[in-house]
């Protein structure tokens, strides 16, 4: 890791000015221009003790010699046997009030350099007065927040501020708060590096993966970086030419090629994938393409392959939801049914599985009924909105396509008519397991 330079306050005052600035950060008090030895436990606590009452009152001018006297000879002494680095972020807010009240620009700026001095003072300084355990991610991270919170009077160092986030990533990437790593995201965009920007979001996104507000931010910029996927397919292509194993770059690759119907491309990328990651992941993907190409039987395949792979857990509800989307191209509504309820047992808000149930029984309809339904046909509809209405109550992400769903076979209920002909009460229990739909086996309830 880089090591921040020392920046040292270089101001060129002149006059009255001059004079203020000399006074102020130069005075000393009587004991320290006595001594050169090793202070005694006395003269500590007492320029300790001189500086803090006036500190504490807000009184910096009055505490600045006292304090100036503990950075120098005891920085990290917060009295008998102990140490601290509170010294020295008294300092820096002491220096930070007094460009505060600060009335001239230059004089104003001074005082903040000299604050920033102090950051990068502070690990040296601490670790040199015996503290062994100073905090250097902390101190880059609150250097740059300093450097931000007085943007208007330290417009020139505002870039500074985003590189010190990085040094304080590069420390500790797992400490780092999602706010800081957007910012050195943004530089990297901002700077124009897309591939710094890549490398950068792909290793977050291995550290922080489970931080979804911040993956949403990531997916964000990804795709600001790059006008079109057809742009972004270049970008990617060109990258996996250096480095054709790249597992991640194929996968990412195939999922562009799936995007924009590049099929030959897309199996192409999918066949060196399995090559190269014969995982759940992989199998889960190859099979998604043969679904969409309506190759039911194909897909089925490579779904039961993935099933057995190590890590399967982590896809099994997908797989399983899949599954029975292809045994529903291929007509059978039983086996369908079987795997979207396997997805609901690996995730019982699962919103498309509890619409895809549903959509079964609209079929099984329509198979059984055709254009001349009966009674009987009809209620199987209230077993259908059953499972809408569950799916848009425990999955917002789906209510709109459930209550589209539910206006569709709402007109189709059994009317009154219907049910005093079978003597169906609202409220009443009915079971559909009669005739064709003997294998549904379900209850209901009399609308």
């Amino acid at each position: 890791m880089k090591t921040l330079a020392l920046r040292l306050p270089y101001v060129f005052l002149s006059g009255t000015l001059a004079l203020v600035l000399l006074a102020l950060l130069g005075a000393r008090p009587a004991v320290a221009q006595q001594a050169q030895e090793e202070p005694s436990e006395e003269e500590k606590a007492m320029n300790y003790s001189l500086y803090y009452e006036s500190f504490k009152n807000g009184d910096y001018q009055s505490a600045m010699p006292y304090l100036r006297w503990i950075l120098e000879r005891a920085p990290a002494y917060a009295g008998p046997g102990r140490l601290s680095d509170r010294n020295i972020e008294r300092a820096i807010e002491a220096y930070e009030g007094l460009a505060a009240a600060a009335e001239d620009p230059e004089l104003k700026r001074a005082y903040l350099d000299t604050a920033l001095a102090w950051f990068d003072k502070a690990v040296p300084t601490l670790k040199q007065a015996g503290m062994e355990d100073v905090d250097e991610f902390q101190w880059l991270l609150e250097k740059g927040r300093f450097i931000q919170e007085h943007q208007e009077d330290l417009p020139d160092l505002q870039d500074e501020a985003l590189a010190l986030y990085r040094q304080a990533y590069e420390i500790d990437p797992e400490r780092m708060q999602p706010y800081y790593i957007k910012l050195i995201i943004y530089d990297y965009i901002r700077q124009g590096d897309k591939q710094g920007a890549v490398d950068f979001m792909e290793e977050v996104e291995q550290i922080h993966g489970d931080d979804a507000d911040l993956a949403e931010y990531i997916a964000q910029q990804r795709n600001s970086l790059f006008r079109s996927p057809e742009e972004r397919m270049e970008f990617l292509e060109q990258q996996l030419e250096k480095d054709p194993q790249n597992v991640e770059l194929i996968a990412e690759l195939f999922e562009i090629y799936r995007e924009l119907q590049y099929r030959q491309k897309m199996y192409e990328m999918g066949q060196r994938l399995s090559e190269l990651d014969p995982s759940a992941r992989t199998y889960q993907l190859l099979g998604q393409a043969r679904l969409e190409d309506g190759e039911a039987e194909e897909a089925l395949k490579l779904y039961e392959q993935a099933l057995e792979m190590e890590g399967a857990e982590r896809y099994r509800r997908d797989i399983y939801y899949n599954m029975g989307v292809a045994y529903q191209q291929l007509g059978r509504l039983s086996n369908a049914r079987t795997y979207y309820r396997r997805a609901l047992q690996e995730d019982s808000n699962f919103g498309p599985a509890l619409i895809g149930i549903g959509d079964l029984y609209v079929t099984a309809v329509a198979e059984c009924g055709g254009s001349k339904m009966d009674r009987e046909d009809q209620a199987v509809y209230w077993l259908a909105a059953d499972y809408y209405e569950r799916a848009r109550r425990v999955d917002p992400s789906v209510a709109n396509q459930a209550n589209l769903k539910l206006r569709s076979i709402t007109p189709y209920f059994p009317d009154a008519e219907a049910k005093f002909f079978k003597k169906w009460e609202t409220g009443q229990s009915l079971t559909i397991n009669y005739g064709c739909y003997e294998w549904i086996n379900e209850t209901t309830t009399v609308r």
